[in-house]
């Protein structure tokens, strides 16, 4: 798969500049933020179905359900290291090394364990480990070097938002947009 082209697929909806304003300007809303959680989940749905453009801010209903739905799982499957971490984090510096290899795994799985929900909308999809870890194999040459680019170019947002608070929206911009890209290449993956 040509990630370059998933790079530049969001230009190509005519109405560009406004999703990502306002998808960056509701990041920034503490509690609103979950609606970018939102966007990103209707990205994937747009990738798994071959749609090249960007969702519309509509539909709140359904898209706040199912942002919800994807919150809940990703707060179930962060659990686990969240408690690990407790117990890990007293063991000086391998403790921390153990801790964050475990939230990256973890955080590699969750799109897959959203991706597995949405194809049927049934809950218990998003902890069916065999299909989930069957879609990771299908998909681990392009998926995990994308999840990979997209963790650092997060952590580097993130970076600028708290280090260089008067550039903080180009951080939040960094942080809409590589998610609203990998969301949408995860759907493209797992529809191919």
């Amino acid at each position: 798969m040509n990630f370059y082209h998933y790079i530049r697929f969001p230009f190509r909806d005519e109405d560009w500049i406004k999703k990502i304003l306002l998808g960056c300007v509701i990041s920034i809303v503490p509690v609103l933020n979950l609606l970018s959680l939102c966007y990103f989940v209707e990205c994937m749905k747009f990738g798994m179905a071959g749609r090249q453009s960007l969702p519309e801010w509509e539909r709140w209903e359904d898209f706040v359900r199912e942002g919800i739905i994807a919150f809940l799982i990703s707060l179930g499957y962060f659990l686990v290291p969240l408690i690990l971490a407790f117990l890990l984090l007293h063991i000086p510096m391998v403790g921390v090394f153990l801790v964050s290899i475990i939230i990256l795994a973890i955080g590699m799985i969750i799109p897959l364990a959203i991706a597995n929900y949405l194809k049927d909308h049934y809950p218990m999809d998003a902890i069916n480990f065999k299909e989930i870890f069957y879609m990771m194999n299908q998909v681990a040459s392009n998926y995990i070097p994308a999840y990979f680019m997209a963790v650092f170019l997060m952590a580097l947002g993130l970076t600028i938002v708290f280090l260089l608070p008067y550039l903080s929206f180009l951080g939040v911009l960094l942080i809409f947009y590589c998610g609203m890209i990998f969301f949408h290449f995860t759907g493209s993956l797992l529809n191919s």
